[in-house]
């Protein structure tokens, strides 16, 4: 048994880092994928649900103005029912005031007036005026009751209508309130992902500086141009010299780039014709270099990190150079072996 626990332990031991960290890449870029991919559904969701939302506000809308309307009319049907009962009451008490009268002032006048009628026609007559005074007092009253009657029966109907809407008004709320709150939830979920997606975001970078750090990467090209400027000189044969890189003309103080991720491997002066120059192994066996420049506008030094686009120098004119301008050479293989860098190049 202990013969081959340490057997196993000895195989771990010796386990490949790099299968280690191309395994711990390969979970973390799935862990990704599967976060990118709720993240999609959750923004889709989302979307449907700004879709629900703006229909039932409408709903909402509408019913709060049916509602604004109908308390409007309530409150001028209030009005009317109001002035109404004013004149009833008016109109009321003038009809009693006047039974009154005749009763308590003019009852015996009135009684003498139908006995001493000259003939039976003319008593009729005196009693049929009497009848029509009380008649028209009294339809005065009853018109106006009639009025506020009907005035109240419209109230009545409104309050009734009221009720109705104030009850699909907080049926509409309520379903409105349902849905933001479940957009809340999925706001809230989305900010969840995307900060998970951030930090395994994160996760990877480091793994990738590890990777870098430790020279175990594989090449992330195809390389970028590293510098502004026009190319004034190829790959190749010129004037029966063969010429290593490509040359890019600028301006002294022009900013020189990365062309991929990689470790500094060089970062030095030469007397070699290159003046100062930088190598960059960016795996795979892919190696850049810039010559020229001058040391006080270099930025990384040997073991250095980098990260394609970080500005690592500027255009000089030092060592062998004829004017301002990068020299930029890609090597395959092995510093030394000099390969055309416009095949490396996007």
């Amino acid at each position: 048994m202990v013969a081959v626990l340490t057997s196993f332990c000895l195989v771990f031991a010796t386990w490949p880092p790099g299968w280690v960290q191309a395994d711990k890449k390969d979970e973390l870029n799935e862990k990704l994928d599967e976060i990118q991919e709720k993240k999609k559904e959750k923004e889709e969701d989302i979307q449907k649900l700004k879709s629900k939302i703006e229909k039932r506000k409408e709903k909402l809308s509408e019913a709060e103005n049916q509602l604004e309307k109908t308390e409007k009319k309530m409150d001028k049907v209030e009005k009317r029912l109001k002035e109404a009962q004013k004149t009833l009451d008016r109109y009321n008490d003038e009809f009693k005031n006047s039974i009154r009268s005749m009763y308590m002032n003019s009852s015996m006048n009135r009684m003498e007036s139908l006995v001493t009628a000259d003939s039976f026609d003319q008593f009729l007559a005196r009693f049929e005026i009497m009848r029509l005074i009380v008649k028209r007092d009294y339809k005065i009253v009853e018109e106006y009751y009639e009025e506020k009657q009907k005035v109240k029966e419209e109230k009545d109907d409104l309050e009734k209508l009221t009720k109705k809407q104030e009850k699909e008004a907080e049926k509409a709320q309520k379903a409105y309130d349902e849905l933001t709150e479940e957009m809340n939830k999925n706001k809230s979920a989305l900010a969840e992902l995307s900060h998970e997606e951030g930090d395994t975001k994160k996760e990877l970078q480091k793994l990738d500086l590890s990777n870098l750090k430790s020279g175990n990467f594989a090449y992330q090209g195809p390389l970028s141009r590293p510098v502004n400027g026009p190319m004034t000189s190829g790959y190749g044969y010129r004037d029966s010299e063969f010429h290593t890189g490509i040359d890019y003309a600028n301006s002294i103080g022009t900013p020189i780039h990365a062309a991929a991720n990689g470790k500094v491997i060089r970062s030095r002066s030469c007397s070699c014709g290159y003046g100062y120059y930088i190598m960059i192994d960016h795996g795979g066996g892919v190696f850049s270099l810039y010559a020229h420049m001058w040391s006080t506008t270099v930025r990384v030094r040997t073991g250095d990190v980098v990260k394609r686009g970080q500005q690592i120098a500027a255009i000089g004119n030092n060592g062998r150079s004829t004017g301002p301008h990068l020299h930029f050479e890609v090597h395959k293989g092995s510093p030394g072996n000099y390969v055309n860098p416009v095949n490396y190049m996007r």
